[in-house]
């Protein structure tokens, strides 16, 4: 049985964005309680609605809104869509950018207006329409670009595109974000991570080591977990750089450590990605809890380049201090009611005899009473 191409099938074609139905059936929405929409259904305002609501709360189409009303649609991948009346297509393939194109079509976010030619970008589609027979056709056009996979590109070279894009056109890290579907703060991040990691590249002791597995590593410093690392390497963030090389160096050896046993004198060994110490961002958030908490169990990571044992040895510790600060706290109860009982067995005689003593030793008796009252509802509770 020969398999018939599906290029055959796709006839490329313009439609207009009003004439462009979300896909209720997208192999997406599909789950245990997922119940097929039928054509004559699709273009209801109800089930529009909840096709959209469903892309927005799960597939996060406002990131994409966002670059889109920066950059206009741009037609990179054409939309694949379906005839299912006249003169109306349902989504098989980009129904993210479909939503938001009709999102932004309303007008712009938080109420934003929006330039002509941005506008104009939306309202007529480039499309592929698919005029084969095949009932599963979403199913396998999906499946095609999401199971296969468009190949993504390294973190190293979208932060690479970030920064080239802010500095060729002096954006602020607001007007990098929308243009990228960031937030200020992660597009500041991605382009902190960069210069960390060029300063890495230019100056550090391991330049013929570092290479783009090390970017995230660097963008992790940026993060907020992490800040008490980025401090003991001395980030500047006015000349985006670290001013500590010494400790900037010492980051470094733990994502590509040497070998401490080479000879005196012979040629220094490259670094080991594989032998890495710090393994993960998990590890970094590790450290920065270190520096910040328990300066000693840092310094035996440090001599020891095991962050396992110092973490593990820094949090029991902090656990036993909680438990002997509990511990001393009751101990202060029972000691304090044994005191109220020898003060009590004390009293002195001229206190009883002293009208305004005998008063004030009263009230102090009735204000003890109530407290033992009250706690003896609590415990009955």
């Amino acid at each position: 049985m020969s398999i018939i191409p599906m290029v055959n099938d796709l006839i490329p074609i313009d439609v207009r964005l009003e004439d462009i139905y979300l896909d209720p059936n997208n192999p997406r929405f599909v789950g245990a309680d997922w119940t097929y929409v039928p054509d004559d259904e699709i273009g209801s305002i109800a089930v529009q609605e909840k096709a959209r609501r469903h892309m927005i709360d799960k597939f996060a189409v406002d990131k994409l809104r966002m670059n889109m009303e920066v950059n206009g649609y741009l037609p990179i991948d054409r939309v694949i869509v379906r005839k299912f009346e006249e003169t109306k297509y349902v989504v098989l393939e980009g129904n993210r950018r479909i939503c938001a194109a009709k999102m932004s079509l309303q007008g712009g976010l938080n109420g934003s207006t929006l330039p002509n030619e941005i506008m104009d970008s939306f309202r007529k589609i480039p499309c592929l329409e698919y005029v084969g027979t095949e009932k599963d056709a979403a199913w396998i056009l999906q499946g095609l670009r999401h199971i296969t996979g468009v190949i993504d590109w390294s973190s190293f070279n979208k932060a690479k595109l970030l920064v080239e894009q802010m500095e060729k056109e002096e954006l602020s890290l607001t007007e990098t974000g929308r243009r990228f579907g960031l937030s200020a703060y992660g597009a500041g991040q991605w382009m902190r991570g960069y210069y960390a990691f060029k300063q890495a590249r230019e100056e550090s002791d391991y330049i013929t080591e570092v290479d783009e597995r090390a970017y995230t590593y660097c963008q992790e410093l940026f993060s907020r977990s992490s800040a008490p690392v980025r401090e003991w390497m001395g980030w500047n963030e006015s000349e985006r750089r670290f001013d500590s090389i010494l400790n900037l160096n010492e980051f470094i050896g733990w994502i590509y450590p040497r070998p401490e046993d080479s000879e005196e004198g012979a040629e220094q060994p490259l670094g080991d990605w594989e032998r890495r110490i710090v393994k993960s961002q998990d590890d970094i958030r590790q450290i920065a809890y270190l520096i910040r908490e328990d300066k000693e169990a840092f310094e035996v990571f440090r001599r020891t380049k095991d962050i396992e044992r110092a973490y593990g040895e820094s949090v029991a510790r902090r656990w036993e201090k909680k438990a002997r600060e509990t511990y001393d706290m009751v101990e202060m109860v029972f000691e304090a009611i044994r005191a109220c009982i020898r003060a009590l067995d004390n009293v002195p005689f001229k206190l009883i005899k002293d009208d305004q003593g005998r008063e004030k030793l009263f009230t102090g008796l009735a204000e003890l009473e109530k407290a033992i009252f009250v706690t003896k509802q609590v415990d009955s509770n």
